[in-house]
This record gives C-alpha cells, sequence and structure tokens, in this order.
C-alpha cells in the first residue's frame, strides 16, 4: 500500500511536469522609484484635475516618494494550435490605491491588468482573448508618471474582450472587439432611489457590450523614428466606439450653471437609455527619421485629436459626463432627462533624441466641453443643470522630460509638469472654509485651477 501511494504522489507531479513541458515562460516588467513635489494635492497619476487656486485645502506643497509603479509580467509561449502560435500574457501593478499608503509598510494592493492569450496565423491574422488595452490605448506619450494624459488625451483604459485583427495589403490592418461595457459613476452613482448600487453599476446595467473598430496604416516611406526607443515608421489610424447604457430611475443633486449661488437641488430622472461612443485619430510622423536602429539625432511627432460623448466609458478618466436638462415637474419632483457631455480634445508629442542614451520629450494634451447652451432657460429656470459642481468645462496639461537611458535596463527621468482647468462653476464649501486671508468666513472658490509638478523617476528593467 505504502508503494502504490508513493508511486501514486510521483506520478501526480510528473503529470502538470508533462504538460508545461510543451510551454515556455518568460518574466518581466520593471521596478520603479517615482518621487514628486507638487504644489497640490493630485494624485501621482495626475489623473484628476486640479483643485480651485483658491482653495486652502489642496494649495500647498506635497512631496512624496514610492515605488507601487512597479510591475511584473509573464509571457507563455504554448504549443502550435490549428495552425497558428499560441501566446499567454499576464501583468500585476500594485497601483489599485493611487493617492495614500495602505499600511505603515507602504503595503499596496496588487491590481491584475492584463490577462489574456491569443493565436496569430501566417498573414497577420490575429484572435485575442481576455483582459487587455482597448483599441483607444496605442499611443502613450513617454513621460514620467503613470497613466499619463488619461483626463486630456489618452484613455488609460483596459476591458474583457474578444478582438479580431486582419492585415491586408501589405500596410493595413483592420481591427474589431466586442468586450465589457462601463458606466460611468457620473450617471450611475447609487442613491435612495436606485435599487442597483454598489459593484453592479460598473457596467453591469449596459444593454450592450462595449464595440469598437479600427483601421490602421503603416509604411516606411522615408524612414522611421523611435517610440519609446523602438523604431516605427509612419503610421496613422482611426478608432471608434459605441455601447449602450441603461439609466435606472434615480435622484440626485444638481447645481444651475451659470448661477452658483443657488444651492444645489433634488433632481429626479426617469428611466432612459444613453449611448457613449468616441472617435479618435492617430498619426505617428518621422520627422528626423533613421534608416537603422541608431537613434541619435532622429525626431518624431505624434498628434492624436479625438471627440465623443460620455467618453469615461471609454477610459477618458478624471471627468464625470452627465448633463441634466429640466423639462418638467413630476410628482412634485423637478424631473430632467439624462443626457451624455459632448467632449473633444487633443495629445500632442514631439520628441528628439541628442544621442542614443539621451533624449527629450514634450507632451500636451488639452479636453474641453460642447454643446451645451448655459443661458438657455424655460421660464426662470436655466435648461441645463449639473449634479456636481466640479465638472470641468476644459483642462490642458503640459509635460517637458528629460530622460537618460545608458544601457537597455536603466532608465531615468526628470520632469517638469502643468495643469490648468477651467471649472464649469465657482464653488461654495459646505462648511466654515475660510477664504484666502479672511479666517472665519465661508470661502467662495473660483472656477480656475492650476498645478505645477516637478517629478524624478528611475527604471530598472527586466
Amino acid at each position: 500500500m505504502k508503494k502504490i501511494l508513493i508511486f501514486a504522489v510521483v506520478l501526480s507531479l510528473l503529470v502538470p511536469a508533462a504538460a508545461f513541458a510543451a510551454l515556455e515562460f518568460s518574466l518581466g516588467g520593471y521596478i520603479k522609484l517615482d518621487t514628486y513635489w507638487d504644489s497640490t494635492e493630485n494624485g501621482k497619476n495626475i489623473n484628476t484635475p486640479p483643485a480651485r487656486n483658491n482653495d486652502p485645502f489642496f494649495h500647498h506643497g506635497n512631496l512624496r516618494f514610492t515605488a507601487q509603479g512597479s510591475r511584473f509580467n509573464f509571457t507563455i509561449k504554448g504549443p502550435d494550435v490549428l495552425g497558428a502560435k499560441l501566446t499567454g500574457f499576464i501583468e500585476m501593478d500594485f497601483d489599485s490605491n493611487t493617492n495614500t499608503a495602505t499600511s505603515a509598510s507602504q503595503a499596496y494592493i496588487p491590481r491584475l491588468r492584463h490577462a489574456m492569450f491569443r493565436l496569430n496565423w501566417p498573414g497577420e491574422t490575429e484572435l485575442l482573448f481576455g483582459q487587455y488595452w482597448s483599441m483607444f490605448c496605442d499611443w502613450f506619450p513617454e513621460v514620467a508618471e503613470d497613466g499619463p494624459f488619461d483626463v486630456t488625451g489618452v484613455p488609460t483604459f483596459r476591458l474583457a474582450q474578444i478582438r479580431f485583427t486582419q492585415g491586408f495589403a501589405c500596410d493595413w490592418k483592420v481591427a474589431a472587439l466586442v468586450g465589457q461595457a462601463q458606466n460611468d459613476v457620473g450617471i450611475f452613482a447609487g442613491s435612495p432611489y436606485d435599487p442597483v448600487t454598489g459593484s453592479t453599476n460598473n457596467g453591469g446595467e449596459a444593454e450592450t457590450p462595449q464595440i469598437e473598430g479600427q483601421l490602421k496604416y503603416s509604411h516606411d516611406w522615408w524612414g522611421k523614428a523611435a517610440f519609446y526607443g523602438n523604431p516605427i515608421p509612419l503610421t496613422a489610424s482611426v478608432t471608434a466606439g459605441w455601447q449602450r447604457n441603461v439609466v435606472p430611475a434615480n435622484a440626485a443633486a444638481a447645481t444651475v450653471i451659470g448661477a452658483p449661488i443657488l444651492p444645489a437641488q433634488a433632481i429626479y430622472y426617469p428611466h432612459a437609455y444613453v449611448s457613449p461612443w468616441m472617435i479618435q485619430g492617430s498619426l505617428f510622423i518621422p520627422v528626423i527619421p533613421t534608416h537603422s536602429n541608431d537613434l541619435a539625432g532622429t525626431a518624431h511627432l505624434l498628434i492624436q485629436p479625438w471627440i465623443g460623448r460620455g467618453v469615461g466609458a471609454f477610459g477618458m478618466g478624471g471627468d464625470t459626463t452627465n448633463v441634466f436638462k429640466f423639462n418638467n415637474n413630476w410628482h412634485g419632483f423637478t424631473s430632467a432627462n439624462a443626457e451624455l457631455l459632448d467632449r473633444f480634445g487633443a495629445m500632442v508629442e514631439a520628441q528628439y533624441y541628442f544621442t542614443n542614451q539621451w533624449f527629450l520629450n514634450a507632451a500636451y494634451g488639452v479636453t474641453a466641453a460642447f454643446n451645451f447652451n448655459e443661458s438657455k432657460a424655460i421660464g426662470n429656470i436655466p435648461q441645463y443643470l449639473y449634479n456636481n459642481v466640479n465638472q470641468i468645462r476644459s483642462m490642458q496639461q503640459v509635460d517637458a522630460t528629460l530622460w537618460y537611458q545608458p544601457v537597455k535596463a536603466l532608465k531615468f527621468g526628470i520632469q517638469y509638469s502643468y495643469a490648468h482647468s477651467q471649472y464649469l462653476l465657482d464653488a461654495y464649501p459646505g462648511g466654515n472654509v475660510p477664504q484666502w486671508g479672511q479666517t472665519g468666513s465661508l470661502g467662495h472658490l473660483a472656477d480656475l485651477a492650476d498645478e505645477h509638478r516637478v517629478e524624478f523617476v528611475g527604471f530598472f528593467f527586466f
């Protein structure tokens, strides 16, 4: 009996080993130290608009050191199947808590970034399953902060999806995906009038999956330029996304645009449907090209405009997207139709390599709300109201970064960042918050906001 048990244990160990023998694993990722001084208390990713300039709670220096941006990944190469190459990818970081440490030992929470596998056939045919980047996330500016420009110009968005990509005519690719739809908290946050609250609001009330499509062209006409250190030719793409969401019957506090002295009012809005959408163009131009892997003296320009409605559903973070419109009175409640805010924006990046080790990066992002009339009214009630005084009219951000990468495994950067926002409304604190120099008085918070940051980062890639 003892020999049989030993044989069974050995066999149980050998079977998984034999199963994994056909797989190849490789570890990747980096260790990152991030330290910055910020004129406000914005998070490390600059993923919210800066606080108003005369808000005494937020406008003081904030110095921070953190390594939570570090991450690691596994790439798994499987056996050929159905005539295709099979690979998998899993990536984790520690970014679940972006503003404060969760304990005295700075124990940040691990987070699943990517978990996907794909099949690649000859002829540039690919089928992908799992959690991976949205198609809107092809181009990130090479700046110091994590999740860069996700308010103004670059979505930072991963979703569980099924994606098909097909190359054709040598230089073209077409792709389509269906995946988990997202809900924007500005519309779907729970209230006493909403029986569906909590985590079920994170896409749980979408009528459709999120659908994305992309057409991409890439060709080496006159040479290449570096993108994250890799030579890339002229590349242009158009990406579009759409989904349909249910707005459950709800009630929320709304603030009259153009009359901030009035207190927030309880607004009821009935069951309705909304359809977030977004269109993005991307153009990567090798301005000073190279015909080899020598990057010294090369430069690129990246231009990425976008437009959409309810763009928070596609990862354009930091700004809620719901506008309330008065239309009638319902059982004693002021009633409004839920509408998605229209926004447009762009990101522009320029990069120049002095040598193969030293290079300079400059990036600019902007977003603005449009297509609403603040002065139009029904009787003496302004037509448009918003449920949050922190809705921004516009935001701009500029990053200038000097990079030094002596070897592939080591990289250092120092950066200056400036952000400016204009809010739709002036704001009045709910408590006895003093104005600057007026102790004890109720503070009036203006609609303008500015933020300055100096940041140093160091990477060890493995």
